[in-house]
């Protein structure tokens, strides 16, 4: 049996390559990798002291990619980490992060901001509504598929 893409999979997976797209050019203007980019945007958005764990589990990057970034991020001088509970590590912005990150990554907020307010109120529920539909088959289905012995 030979399984392919139908044609409204495979334009859905173009879109959301071009949207990825989109933020790694944000990212290679700022010289930044894509995971640091989600770094310092998600610790811009989350505020200082959040866990390196609540960026691998809100944007589903490996712990060694986080980890690996922040290190990256600490060498420049950009962010420190600190011991929290546990195993678990904090991230704060050094003073030089703070304005760089305000400066380059508020900016994008700025940006998703406007995209959403260039369309219809009903077109933005319409496009959250039928994702959230999409990610609840997909999970269901992907469930089901994981059940399935599978043989290598």
């Amino acid at each position: 049996m030979e399984s392919k893409q139908n044609r409204a999979l495979k334009e859905f997976d173009s879109l959301y390559k071009m949207i990825d797209d989109v933020y790694h050019e944000i990212a290679l203007s700022m010289h930044l990798t894509d995971s640091a980019f989600l770094i310092l945007y998600c610790l811009l958005e989350l505020g200082d002291g959040c866990s390196q764990k609540d960026i691998c589990k809100l944007y589903s990057i490996s712990k060694q990619t986080v980890n690996s970034s922040v290190k990256s991020l600490e060498d420049k001088g950009v962010l420190i980490r600190k011991a929290g509970v546990g195993r678990d590590i904090h991230l704060f912005f050094t003073e030089f992060g703070r304005e760089f990150s305000e400066k380059h990554i508020g900016p994008v907020f700025d940006m998703e901001n406007a995209t959403f307010e260039s369309m219809e109120p009903s077109e933005c529920e319409q496009l959250l509504s039928l994702t959230r539909k999409y990610v609840q088959i997909l999970k269901k289905n992907m469930k089901q598929y994981v059940l399935e012995e599978k043989e290598f």
